[in-house]
C-alpha cells in the first residue's frame, strides 16, 4: 500500500477538495482500492463520504482506543473507505503532547497502517493547516508527501518551510520520499506564471496545475457529489486526471 500524504501549513488551498476527488479518480480510473484518512478535527472528508457521528474515528487509533480495523468505515463509493475525524482528534492531540515519550507516539499510525497494507493499494491522508501529533504520525507513515499550493507569491514562504518541516520528519522516517508540489486554484495569469517559476526555485513542481473551476466545485460539494458526478468536463477534473497520472506514472 502507498500512502500518500497531502499537506500545507496554510489553509484554503484545496488539499479536502483534493483528498476526495483524488480517491475517485484512483477508485474509478485505476480501480485502486483506496483509504482515505481524515487527519482534520473538522472532519470535512468524513461529512463528505457521510460518515456523521461515527462511533471510532482516527483520535481512537492514536490514542491507542481501539484498531485501525474498527475505525476504517465503508463510503457510498467502491473502493474507497475512510478513516474519519471528528474534535476528539483535538482533545487527543492535546493529551499527547503532555505525554512524555512523544517520539514513540509518532509511530502509532504506521504500525496501524503496516496491520492493513494488504487490504488497500493507495492511502491518502489529508492533514490540517498545521503540525501536531497526528500529522507527525502521518508523515511518519507515510511514503510519500505532496505540498499542495496556490499561484501566489506569499505562497512560496510557506512551501519553503513545508520542505523544512519534511526533513526534520526524515529523522524519524528516513525513507519519506517528497514528490513535490502541485500547483492548485491556478489561472492563466502573467502572476500566475510567474508564482510558479518562483515555486520551482523551491521545490520540484508537478508539471500539471490544477485549474479553479470555483463555482462548479462549491456547487459539486454543496451535492455531495465529487466533481466527476457533477461536471466531469470541467478544466478542474480534466486536470486532476493529469495530475493523478503524473504521480503514478513517477513511481
Amino acid at each position: 500500500m502507498r500512502v500518500y500524504s497531502l499537506i500545507n501549513k496554510k489553509g484554503g488551498v484545496g488539499k479536502t477538495t483534493l483528498t476526495e476527488n483524488m480517491a475517485y479518480v484512483l477508485a474509478e480510473r485505476y480501480g485502486a482500492r483506496v483509504l482515505v484518512i481524515d487527519n482534520d478535527d473538522q472532519g470535512n472528508d468524513s461529512q463528505f463520504f457521510g460518515i456523521n457521528d461515527p462511533q471510532t474515528t482516527l483520535a481512537d487509533i492514536i490514542m491507542e482506543k481501539a484498531s485501525i480495523k474498527e475505525a476504517i468505515y465503508h463510503t457510498r463509493y467502491n473502493n474507497i473507505d475512510i478513516i474519519p475525524a471528528d474534535l476528539d482528534l483535538l482533545s487527543a492531540n492535546v493529551q499527547m503532547i503532555k505525554d512524555e515519550e512523544i517520539t514513540n507516539k509518532a509511530f502509532i499510525l504506521q504500525r496501524a497502517l503496516k496491520s492493513i497494507d494488504d487490504k488497500y493499494d493507495i492511502c491518502i491522508i489529508d492533514n490540517p493547516p498545521h503540525i501536531d501529533i497526528s500529522v507527525t504520525n502521518s508523515l511518519v507513515a507515510s511514503n510519500e508527501i505532496i505540498v499542495v499550493t496556490e499561484p501566489q507569491i506569499y505562497s512560496i514562504r510557506g512551501v519553503e518551510q513545508m520542505v523544512e518541516q519534511i526533513e526534520a520528519i526524515k529523522q524519524l522516517n528516513p525513507n519519506l520520499i517528497f514528490r513535490g508540489a502541485v500547483v492548485n486554484k491556478f489561472s492563466s495569469t502573467p502572476g500566475s506564471f510567474t508564482c510558479m517559476d518562483k515555486l520551482r526555485t523551491v521545490c520540484k513542481l508537478f508539471s500539471t496545475p490544477i485549474r479553479e473551476t470555483k463555482n462548479k466545485l462549491r456547487d459539486s460539494a454543496t451535492k455531495g457529489q465529487t466533481i466527476y458526478e457533477y461536471s466531469p468536463g470541467c478544466g478542474f477534473a480534466r486536470d486532476l486526471i493529469r495530475f493523478t497520472d503524473e504521480l503514478l506514472g513517477g513511481e
